[in-house]
């Protein structure tokens, strides 16, 4: 572990995990976070013995580790983003990002039915959703990033409360954000989920092509009077740089492989035949009811007239309209879409 390049072995994601680790280490108050540091230590002597496998398991959320593994390197992650601590919370949101833009986080997150325990990848991602109240505006910023890399992942099925979670997440930093920048990409990552969710929905598959956002045009309604030009470049920059992303590999056939095994792709599609919707569907409906009740959301007696009420209600017409511009005939004929209506 003589220099920077070596941390983390050589393994694909050892390479990403080991600096982050190292970063985090170097940066938490030892005595305050001792368990941290212990964890990530452990979790750096770990990957120094590790190397891509050829046989990787289907059931584990890093592609190449087995699923202890896998879990033993993403809890320092947590403990780091649960640390509340900026210069710690940041290198452990990067390391995320950087999974996920390269395809190594897989698998289907949501919140198990009818059981306490979570997943360790609902965890990472219910721990970043809770870190965005920090307000700080790198670290909002930064969480905003890794939402919609997550989202955006064909590897990664994002599923019932995860799914609502997100969206509200990105809501509270559009609201409450004292940043207007930050305020803005809140808005563009809410428009360009909905527009993910329903490519999905239309062809009923993780692998579709969906184009950037438009900053410019989703402020021309209620927040016109935002659309700087340098704030339009950065934040359409900001989307673009997360929809391109680096380019995946093991892609195709690993789609399926991914999150086929723990109920995710490889059944997305068998909803059609029996009549029932799929995976992908069902999260489609339940997205467009939730933006229909946020945009219902009553005020209260002593403040009628709350701006934080009214504008979120605005921001959920809004994203109602991008989904009525971008929708196809599937979502203009799903009987429980149509009730919605």
């Amino acid at each position: 572990m003589s220099s920077s390049h070596t941390l983390g072995g050589t393994s694909r994601p050892g390479r990403i995990l080991g600096p982050s680790l190292d970063k985090i280490i170097k940066n938490v108050a030892w005595r305050k976070h001792a368990h941290l540091v212990s964890a990530c230590k452990s979790a750096l002597d770990k990957l120094e013995t590790l190397t891509d496998s050829p046989d990787p398991n289907p059931n584990s959320p890093i592609f190449g580790y087995s699923l202890a593994d896998a879990e033993s390197f993403l809890q320092p992650l947590i403990l780091a983003i649960d640390s509340a601590s900026v210069k710690v919370v940041d290198p452990a949101l990067e390391c995320v990002f950087k999974l996920l833009s390269q395809g190594l986080i897989r698998g289907e997150i949501d919140r198990p039915e009818g059981s306490e325990s979570q997943s360790i990848g609902f965890r990472v991602i219910d721990s970043i959703c809770k870190c965005g109240g920090l307000t700080d505006d790198g670290i909002e910023l930064a969480v905003l990033k890794v939402l919609i890399s997550a989202i955006r992942s064909p590897f990664v099925l994002i599923r019932g409360d995860c799914l609502v979670n997100i969206a509200k997440t990105c809501y509270n930093v559009y609201l409450s954000s004292l940043s207007v920048t930050n305020q803005i990409c809140a808005k563009a990552v809410l428009a360009q989920i909905v527009m993910i969710v329903f490519a999905r929905v239309e062809e009923d598959t993780m692998d579709v092509k969906v184009k950037a956002v438009s900053v410019s045009e989703l402020l021309e309604l209620s927040d016109k009077s935002l659309s700087d030009g340098s704030l339009v470049q950065f934040v359409q920059s900001f989307i673009n740089e997360v929809m391109e992303g680096r380019e995946l590999q093991n892609g195709g056939g690993a789609v399926s492989d991914a999150i086929g095994e723990s109920g995710g792709n490889g059944q997305l599609n068998e909803g059609g035949e029996s009549g029932a919707d799929s995976k992908i569907r069902e999260d489609g409906v339940l997205l467009f009811k939730n933006l229909c009740k946020f945009s219902m959301k009553f005020s209260t007696q002593e403040n009628p007239e709350d701006p934080l009420l009214i504008r979120g209600k605005v921001l959920s017409l809004e994203l109602l309209k991008v989904l009525m511009e971008n929708g196809g005939p599937i979502w203009r004929t799903n009987e429980r879409q149509v009730f919605l209506c």
